[in-house]
């Protein structure tokens, strides 16, 4: 066991560096006292009880009630739990909190110190990743050698690392992942891109491999930041790939390429190269060689090809990856593609067709989808868009026999959206009432009216076109409407704006009202009269912002007002923002007092827009965070704290295997209330009362994510009477089966969960890891129904 540190050379180190700035949506309330010296232990005390509080102050965003006294704690639980708390409530007021659990001997309260830092950096950031090196260095002279195994609790071992993929595969119950202090330091300094923060993580690429592929993933979290690396960088990356005679090749070094829109062209050559050589040694890492291909050049294209093309070899996902990386090759790309569509195509057979439910089924749709035109491959596409449905087939190979045709009518048709072949593809749309279809009325499925919907929008919207499109804004398939109403956005010359948008905002469905509520926030001028047309129609384009010109549909302004007042939508982040922006987009007077009590709320996220909106009706910059400074004779108000949510009263204390019956056979989950008690406890509560069964499967990017849960199947909303959670993101890596929460921002998670396909360090501290998964998850499609849900302690 590594001996012992002293902490007291840090805390030197911690005293020379400044208070660390906020930079997530989180409360800092004015100027509030130490985050450490505010609260005393509730009466009762007892780690246990501890334990509770600091759950509650947790989910209710208050720092102020993590005291001085849980920090210095005997009871390394109560400090792990105060640290995550101030970690993910964040802000002024948890920032000298955090500074203090950097100091910690317990390697998990520094990792929650230094994943709460990092997201905590705005306006800061050269303070806080010189904190960071800091306390590394003081760990490896505490430890004896740098990159050493972090030293747990006293007396306690460290915990191995988890594979959730083959933990989950296996139909064992997965220990939560270890949180690696190391890891959450390397990744904060990539996340603060101070201007220390690419130097020292390239420094730290030559250290040992879990400190070098720490730094690697850190310095891709850079990347996506600064958009750029600088060319020392990227050859320290491919060296470390590469590997050497007394050094393994390290594939995560490849991670960083991956995640640049541009590479210096001196280095073209040696990606393709390392990243080739990359592809000979399966793993989770290999996907990185695939990514970084595409930012090879021509070269490249011959290594994606096979890629591609080679089942077995490859996984699934690699093999889509591929697909969208040749994508990006232009020309050359596209040949391969075309060439691999045609390789792809299943047999028309009937007995064939069965084996459409699988992971392979994704790579073709990715690959028809990376097209940009049929070119060689429209004969196959032809093929595939006539594709006869076997005989009885169940209402599994009926969607993915609907997803192949309609895919390929969608590239074929071009401007087409009466084209025959494009109002057939959906072999899953439901008869008409009274036998035969009208042909103009829209297609009753939805693959295929989202399909005709994208065709639409290809052309100006006017005319029969229009006639067509508005059949669809009205009313219809759920998300086909949704997407018209996007469509208005981008097409200025659609008449009758203001009135579907009015409708849309009066509509049940959340993902609908935020549709509309979204495309106002993004042109307010569609709210209000007739469609401009030549010279008037580009000045009013221009003249966008300033929609107080312009008078705002009554119909549209009573809806966004009444949407305001709604309790459920406050309830709703998601929605409530969107309309928030509206209402500040049009400058509606009236909404004033609504906003200013928004200005109030116990979400960031609302508060931040409201305060948006309120600086737009006042001329003026507006803080919520800070109260309402300014107004007459009122002084700055903190914001409020949140209620604890009803899940925290009932708690899941242990694992739950959750057992799916899918379209795709029988899938399982293992939630673990471990990192995010309250998230898991909703979602058991969910399955066992039934509410996730006849639900669909409402997102499925092949090579990246299944999604589902949401109540309408298009990823808007939640259960009714459920608020939505606080987020209870953790510093652990998003690997292949890993279960997260699936947020439209922060604080918006409600019911929804998504599985992985492949490993995305992108998402890792983002979003709240739940548990793992089981089964051919990959194999699902939009649109596959949840039977039933069983739950086993």
């Amino acid at each position: 066991m590594p001996r012992r540190r002293s902490s007291s050379l840090l805390l030197a180190l911690l005293a020379l560096s400044q208070p660390l700035a906020a930079c997530t949506e989180q409360p800092a309330p004015g100027h509030a006292p130490d985050a450490g010296s505010a609260a005393a232990p509730a009466a009762g005390g007892g780690a246990q009880n501890r334990l509770g509080v600091l759950l509650a102050a947790e989910q209710r965003r208050a720092a102020l009630e993590v005291s001085s006294a849980d920090q210095q704690s005997r009871d390394v639980e109560v400090r792990r739990a105060a640290a995550r708390a101030l970690a993910r409530i964040g802000g002024d007021a948890a920032r000298p909190g955090l500074l203090r659990a950097l100091a910690d001997e317990d390697d998990e309260v520094i990792a929650w110190a230094a994943y709460g830092l990092g997201f905590s950096c705005k306006g800061h950031e050269g303070e806080t990743v010189s904190t960071l090196v800091a306390r590394a260095l003081a760990r490896d002279a505490g430890q004896g050698a740098p990159g050493a195994a972090g030293q747990g609790a006293p007396g306690a071992a460290a915990a191995p690392p988890v594979d959730a993929g083959a933990a989950a595969a296996s139909g064992a119950a997965a220990a939560p992942p270890r949180l690696d202090a190391g890891g959450a330091i390397a990744r904060a300094i990539g996340r603060c891109g101070a201007e220390a923060s690419e130097p020292t993580l390239v420094a730290w690429l030559d250290g040992p491999r879990e400190r070098a592929v720490h730094a690697a993933y850190a310095l891709g979290d850079l990347a996506a930041i600064k958009l750029k690396l600088r060319e020392e960088s990227l050859v320290a990356l491919l060296n470390l790939a590469s590997g050497s005679a007394a050094r393994p090749p390290v594939p995560e070094a490849l991670y960083p390429i991956g995640r640049l829109e541009h590479v210096p062209p001196t280095v073209i050559p040696r990606i393709r190269d390392v990243a080739a050589a990359r592809l000979a040694e399966a793993g989770d890492a290999r996907i990185f060689a695939v990514r970084a291909l595409g930012r090879a050049g021509e070269a490249a294209v011959g290594e994606l090809a096979r890629v591609l093309t080679t089942r077995g070899a490859f996984t699934a996902s690699e093999r889509a990856e591929a697909a969208r990386a040749l994508k990006r090759l232009g020309v050359p790309g596209q040949r391969v593609l075309a060439d691999a569509v045609a390789a792809l195509v299943p047999s028309a057979d009937p007995i064939a067709l069965t084996g459409l439910v699988g992971e392979d089924l994704g790579v073709l749709l990715t690959a028809i989808e990376a097209l940009g035109a049929p070119g060689a491959a429209r004969k196959p596409l032809r093929e595939l868009a006539a594709l006869p449905p076997p005989p009885s087939a169940p209402a599994a190979i009926l969607r993915r026999v609907s997803w192949l045709r309609c895919s390929a009518a969608r590239l074929l048709v071009g401007e087409g959206f009466r084209d025959p072949l494009l109002l057939g593809c959906d072999v899953t749309a439901p008869d008409a009432p009274g036998g035969a279809p009208d042909a103009g009325a829209p297609v009753r499925g939805s693959i295929g009216a989202r399909a005709v919907v994208e065709v639409i929008g290809r052309g100006a919207i006017t005319g029969a076109r229009l006639a067509a499109f508005r059949a669809y804004a009205e009313a219809g398939e759920l998300r086909a409407r949704e997407a018209a109403i996007e469509l208005i956005a981008s097409h200025d010359e659609i008449a009758g704006a203001p009135e579907l948008l009015a409708k849309a905002l009066a509509a049940e469905e959340p993902g609908l009202v935020a549709a509309a509520a979204e495309v106002i926030a993004r042109q307010p001028q569609r709210a209000s009269g007739a469609p401009e047309q030549g010279k008037r129609r580009r000045r009013a384009r221009r003249d966008a912002k300033d929609a107080s010109a312009a008078v705002t549909s009554p119909a549209i302004e009573a809806a966004l007002l009444s949407l305001l007042d709604r309790p459920a939508a406050r309830d709703d982040p998601e929605l409530i923002g969107a309309v928030i922006d509206a209402a500040g987009a049009l400058s509606l007077r009236a909404a004033e007092a609504r906003l200013e009590e928004l200005c109030r709320s116990s979400y960031p996220t609302i508060r931040a827009r409201a305060g948006t909106a309120l600086g737009v009706l006042r001329g003026r910059k507006v803080a919520c965070d800070a109260g309402l400074p300014g107004d007459a004779g009122r002084p700055p108000v903190a914001p409020p704290v949140g209620d604890v949510p009803a899940e925290a009263s009932a708690l899941v204390r242990e694992p739950a295997v959750l057992t799916f019956d899918t379209d795709a056979g029988e899938l399982t989950m293992t939630l673990d209330p471990a990192l995010a008690p309250v998230a898991v406890t909703r979602f058991v509560d969910l399955a066992r009362s039934g509410y996730y069964d006849g639900k669909i499967v409402h997102r499925v990017v092949p090579g990246f994510v299944t999604q589902l849960g949401a109540p309408f199947g298009d990823g808007a909303g939640g259960p009714p009477g459920r608020p939505a959670l606080r987020c209870e993101t953790s510093p652990v890596p998003f690997e292949p089966l890993r279960v997260g929460v699936a947020l439209a921002g922060r604080d918006t998670g409600s019911s929804q969960l998504f599985v992985m396909h492949a490993r995305a360090p992108h998402l890792d501290g983002q979003y709240a890891a739940v548990g793992v998964a089981a089964g051919p998850w990959a194999a699902l499609v939009d649109g596959d129904v949840i039977r039933s849900v069983k739950v086993r302690d």
